[in-house]
């Protein structure tokens, strides 16, 4: 899995860039198929407030997840965006699982045997 940090407007420092890799790296634990993660933080200001915007472009094998947080804190909207990451990758892979299930073909057969028993 690889990492691609952008911080536009500023330079990151490597402490916050380990601390990305570190916190991002056991999404791999969720989902085995993750080619790579993008992470970028905007720094905005609104008003008289600093705003980080975290947005996380995580490509998988058919569609990406893209996730978007907001903090007044980049370590935080790090923290947002990887557990917003690692709901979102549980939920595909049940959906995957279950999908795996239906099209067995044990499942097809004994489901059709069962039909033909009930009649």
């Amino acid at each position: 899995m690889k990492f691609r940090i952008e911080t536009p407007g500023h330079r990151a420092s490597p402490s916050l860039k380990e601390f990305v890799t570190k916190k991002l790296g056991s999404l791999n634990r969720y989902y085995k198929d993750i080619q790579e993660i993008e992470v970028t933080l905007l720094n905005e200001v609104k008003g008289k407030n600093e705003v980080v915007n975290c947005t996380l472009n995580i490509r998988i094998p058919g569609k990406d997840e893209y996730i978007k947080t907001k903090s007044y804190i980049f370590e935080d909207a790090v923290l947002k965006a990887a557990e917003a990451a690692k709901r979102r990758l549980r939920i595909r892979k049940t959906q995957l699982q279950l999908a795996n299930k239906k099209n067995t073909a044990n499942r097809k057969v004994a489901s059709k045997l069962a039909k033909k028993a009930g009649k």
